[in-house]
């Protein structure tokens, strides 16, 4: 199964793993809940956040279903298939009709959703996002990048249409540069360290010899895209197996969701479909579907 479908499949599943633990931000809470287990879908349960830091976000979703992110990310995919091509008003009028009033979304929704819901309602659509640098800026990364490579101007679009940013369109633009390198089979070391070179968030990231839940303490574990993205590459080069990463991811804390997009895709893209857990894969809600959805669209 090729490097597309494997860095789909990467971040829908390491979103769904770590939807229980998700803005957490206590490690020694983290650690206290998980023990010796696995953090990988550890179960949905508001007393986990009592009485530390965090914010207790899912209390409407069930365990193995997806956090806002990963649903962005399975619905442009739904968009691109269904249109043939991705089309930015085609995947406006799905976002509202998914996450809009009435829709078949029921959970936490975040700034730039929320903005991006008002703009479309408003008229304002070319584009409809709004400024912000936080995580959904890279949520259809993977889905842009199965369907066109790093085709730039798409990337942009689809970025766009929930946040218009400097700082996201930076970052995202490294993201979709390394992981299609990955994708085209450069090593995943050295895709971050080429990525490294131009950002010194990154290179530090590169630079640390501590543990990832040490080096939150210098990023913080919060939505925005410079504590997250030079987080991700701490993660990623500082394992050595998907499952390793997604666990890693989980036990750093705090919107290790929004990293499940960075970390997810390109550990999955990086090791490949065989060494995401049929197990995760499995404990996610619809994963037959999503998985002949990124077999598709990866063609």
């Amino acid at each position: 199964m090729g490097r597309k479908t494997s860095a789909l499949m990467g971040a829908l599943t390491a979103d769904a793993a770590g939807l229980g633990l998700h803005w957490l931000y206590d490690v020694e809470r983290i650690a206290q809940v998980v023990g010796v287990g696995p953090a990988a879908f550890t179960p949905i349960n508001g007393a986990n956040f009592k009485g530390v830091s965090g914010y207790f976000a899912h209390g409407m979703r069930r365990n193995g279903q997806l956090s806002q992110y990963g649903e962005t990310l399975a619905l442009v995919m739904r968009s691109i298939i269904a249109e043939g091509r991705f089309e930015a008003s085609a995947y406006q009028a799905t976002y509202v009709a998914h996450f809009g009033a009435g829709g078949a979304y029921v959970g936490y929704i975040d700034r730039p959703t929320r903005g991006t819901l008002a703009n479309i309602a408003a008229g304002v659509l070319s584009p409809s996002g709004v400024d912000d640098n936080q995580h959904p800026a890279v949520a259809t990364l993977p889905a842009i990048l199965a369907k066109y490579g790093n085709d730039t101007a798409r990337v942009k679009a689809a970025m766009e249409v929930t946040n218009v940013n400097k700082m996201a369109a930076n970052y995202s633009g490294i993201i979709a540069t390394s992981l299609a390198a990955i994708i085209d089979g450069t090593d995943l070391k050295d895709a971050l360290d080429a990525a490294a070179k131009s950002d010194p968030l990154l290179q530090d990231a590169l630079n640390s010899n501590v543990g990832s839940v040490a080096y939150g303490e210098v990023t913080k574990r919060a939505c925005h895209l410079d504590q997250g993205v030079p987080l991700s590459w701490h993660i990623l080069a500082n394992t050595t197996s998907y499952q390793e990463a997604v666990e890693a991811n989980i036990r750093t804390g705090g919107d290790s969701a929004g990293r499940a997009m960075i970390v997810g895709a390109l550990a999955g893209a990086a090791y490949g479909m065989a060494e995401i857990p049929d197990a995760w894969v499995e404990a996610m809600d619809n994963s037959d579907t999503l998985m002949a959805q990124a077999k598709q669209l990866a063609a």
